[in-house]
């Protein structure tokens, strides 16, 4: 785990040097992550459209575990000090956690919008499985409840993964929708 800490490390701090922002650093490292990972995901989404299924995604789990991991021991072990964000001014530390939710209330939003996909209209064609709606409820919930104790560092982390997911997913449906519309 410790090269891994080291790489973020080094690259967390090249981006706070450009942003001067820790949050906006931390916001970059996670498009780049995300935008390496992204040949991993297709891949997986691919598998699982043929399938119908989700078994795949323990392996998903895997290999994007030791990213959150090694960035919430990067944020412990790399600030210096009490440092906050433009992104959240309410938030004094990025090392503390949020003291009013915020952060693991809009995470578990967007975390909510990829499984809304199958309900809305401009999708149907692609016949996307539907999600349980009490299972959509009990995960905007678990992620809210994973979110709520953790330092608002990897909250930031957590939400900016979120969105690059959400909206990766709506533009690779979209095409799909679209391709489908003018065949």
């Amino acid at each position: 785990m410790k090269p891994v800490i080291l790489l973020f490390g080094t690259v967390l701090d090249w981006f706070y040097r450009y942003t001067g922002d820790y949050g906006l650093a931390i916001v970059c490292l996670t498009v780049l992550v995300k935008l390496c990972l992204l040949p991993l995901y297709g891949a997986h989404r691919g598998r699982t459209d043929e399938r119908q299924a989700g078994a795949g995604s323990c392996l998903l789990l895997l290999v994007t575990l030791p990213v959150l991991t090694g960035l919430y021991r990067t944020v412990l072990a790399g600030a210096a000090g009490p440092v906050g964000s433009c992104l959240c001014p309410w938030i004094a530390s990025l090392l503390s956690r949020d003291p009013y939710g915020l952060l693991p209330a809009m995470s578990a939003v967007v975390q909510l919008l990829p499984q809304i996909y199958p309900y809305l209209s401009f999708f149907r064609a692609l016949e996307l499985p539907k999600a349980p709606k009490g299972m959509l409820v009990s995960s905007a919930l678990l992620t809210f409840l994973i979110c709520l104790p953790l330092p608002s560092a990897v909250g930031i982390y957590y939400l900016t993964s979120g969105i690059f997911t959400a909206a990766e997913q709506a533009v690779q449906n979209g095409l799909r929708a679209y391709r489908l519309r003018c065949a």
